[in-house]
């Protein structure tokens, strides 16, 4: 049987409204922290080792601070969504590292043209990066990663 869906205004609309805020604070707060373990492990790499490849180096942080990211999401910000089992717990981690790669994909680019075209220190052209597409992976992770569970009409239980 499909989900029933309550329309704008009916019952539980608010309550799904403050709900899905409150999953995006907390998405944002655990990115905010994410944002700094990408910014220091890009640091590191490349004024503290010296790496010349800036967009190699943005890769490898962000693998880091994705799966930083992706602890603090499954055990705070949706936390009661997932269900149990290790394979279960292996297939969104791979989801959620299939959805940071395709935006890394489109960052890459998005740096390049800020640290080379535009001359933007490579820090804050990160920033500018992962900022553009903080959105686009919340509402990834809210309705495919961890999905939220629907009210099913007593008569189709």
């Amino acid at each position: 049987m499909m989900a029933e869906r309550t329309p704008a205004g009916g019952p539980g609309f608010l309550a799904r409204v403050w709900t899905r805020m409150a999953h995006f604070s907390r998405f944002t707060l655990v990115g905010a922290a994410g944002i700094v373990v990408n910014q220091a492990v890009l640091w590191l790499l490349v004024s503290g080792a010296g790496m010349q490849n800036v967009l190699g180096a943005a890769a490898i942080a962000t693998v880091g601070s994705s799966t930083f990211n992706f602890v603090g999401t499954e055990t705070w910000v949706f936390r009661g969504r997932s269900r149990p089992g290790v394979g279960r717990l292996a297939r969104r981690f791979a989801a959620y590292g299939a959805v940071n790669g395709a935006a890394l994909l489109v960052r890459l680019p998005l740096l390049y043209v800020l640290t080379s075209g535009l001359h933007i220190h490579y820090l804050w052209a990160n920033l500018i990066s992962i900022g553009a597409l903080t959105l686009v992976r919340f509402v990834l992770s809210d309705r495919l990663i961890w999905p939220g569970r629907h009210n099913i009409p007593a008569e189709a239980q």
